[in-house]
């Protein structure tokens, strides 16, 4: 189903024929994954290349949030169980767009502060299209995140958790089968555009 025979339906929820010409439309979309840690900039770059193209940005946290009681802190405390509220959020997601990008992680800080993956089977269950996986300076990434809320962050603790997501992100690649990209958020813009738009 085509972009434009999905904005000329007239808005019927009620119609069998509505639902199930938005279903199949909503089943064309492909979803890429931009991963990295907090504080590299994944928003920032979602938002240029919605700005550059016709695709949907939304956050994990966001999809989650509207099971999940909204958290002050990026600590979670039921990773796995989150995830599938994901999956299940994300297959409820509408829009439409051909291409979602979906800004999340491969791994995050749990409840005891410690560093857990997030399950190959979560990205398997919302069927990826491919993954950009953002990197930065661990130094630049804390001070980024000390200037959004005025706490000093763990230059330590920021790179381990990127290096893991480095290894999660590629061997999420490998056992979905899906093509990955590994950005630094440094790069020219117009070069990170190029790369994203392969896959859109």
């Amino acid at each position: 189903m085509l972009k434009e025979e999905y904005n000329s339906l007239e808005w019927n929820p009620y119609h069998l024929d509505f639902l199930i010409k938005v279903a199949e439309y909503s089943m064309t979309a492909k979803t890429v994954f931009i991963g990295g840690v907090h504080g590299v900039g994944k928003t920032h770059f979602c938002n240029n290349i919605v700005s550059h193209y016709d695709v949907a940005h939304v956050t994990a946290s966001e999809l989650i949030g509207r099971h999940v009681k909204h958290q002050i802190d990026k600590t979670v405390s039921d990773i796995e169980g989150n995830q599938l509220i994901l999956a299940e959020e994300l297959a409820r997601y509408q829009t439409s767009c051909r291409t979602i990008l979906l800004d999340g992680h491969f791994c995050l800080l749990n409840a005891a502060s410690s560093v857990q993956d997030v399950p190959v089977e979560t990205f398997k269950a919302i069927s990826l299209y491919a993954i950009i996986l953002l990197i930065d300076n661990p130094e630049i990434i804390a001070e980024r995140l000390s200037n959004r809320d005025s706490r000093v962050h763990s230059i330590e603790l920021i790179s381990e958790l990127q290096s893991r997501e480095i290894v999660r992100a590629n061997l999420t690649s490998q056992s979905l089968q899906v093509p990955i990209s590994v950005i630094e958020v440094t790069e020219a813009l117009e070069e990170s555009i190029k790369k994203v738009a392969l896959y859109l």
